[in-house]
């Protein structure tokens, strides 16, 4: 899924898309990707910013256009829902964040009250929204930091390979979780019900 923000360094992009299914983009993200080289399956939004010409060139070059022209969303909540309904489970998004800090915070929280687990790609950190469920782990440099925060609160936490590990913990939105230290070369995390976010350094290897 690719948003208007900033994006990351053309090699983890490409990366990205060659590992991806479905290649999604909002609105105005449609002329950067095709200026790189990406098609996207569909684009969606209220088209407020990608010009009728680079639009009807997607149509006539076989992609889908989805306008939604709803002020209650923006783009990118808009777009995640479409995955959603897609049956997909897990959603990269790149371009949530950077430039105006509204925008930014505004697909932040499209992504924290999303269903799906989504890995918000930024230039310098990376925002893990992870539901309940299923155990996951997640790869981070050794000594680095790293922070939890629950989304609106998440219980039964399970957490190892951390500085502060936690053993059945629930938590609430605040700042209990911040600057907590990978131990491990993987951090293993679960928890029964809710939604947490985990914030963490562009490992030096992506």
């Amino acid at each position: 899924m690719f948003a208007a923000g900033e994006w990351v360094g053309d090699d983890v992009v490409r990366a990205l898309v060659k590992r991806a299914d479905v290649v999604f983009a909002c609105d105005g993200a449609l002329t950067k990707c095709l200026d790189q080289g990406i098609r996207p399956k569909t684009v969606i939004g209220d088209m407020d910013s990608v010009e009728h010409e680079v639009l009807e060139n997607h149509r006539t070059s076989g992609g889908h256009v989805e306008v939604q022209t709803s002020q209650e969303t923006n783009d990118l909540e808009k777009a995640l829902a479409m995955v959603e309904d897609g049956d997909f489970e897990i959603c990269t998004v790149v371009g949530a964040t950077g430039g105006d800090p509204q925008h930014e915070w505004a697909n932040l929280m499209a992504c924290a009250g999303s269903e799906l687990d989504i890995i918000c790609e930024g230039l310098d950190h990376v925002y893990r929204f992870i539901k309940f469920g299923e155990p996951c782990s997640i790869d981070l440099e050794v000594g680095s930091e790293f922070s939890l925060f629950a989304m609106p609160e998440a219980h039964e936490i399970h957490l190892s390979g951390a500085r502060f590990e936690l053993k059945g913990s629930s938590m609430t939105l605040g700042s209990q979780g911040v600057h907590n230290v990978a131990t491990s070369p993987s951090v293993e995390l679960s928890f029964t019900h809710g939604r947490l976010m985990l914030l963490h350094p562009r490992p030096a290897w992506t």
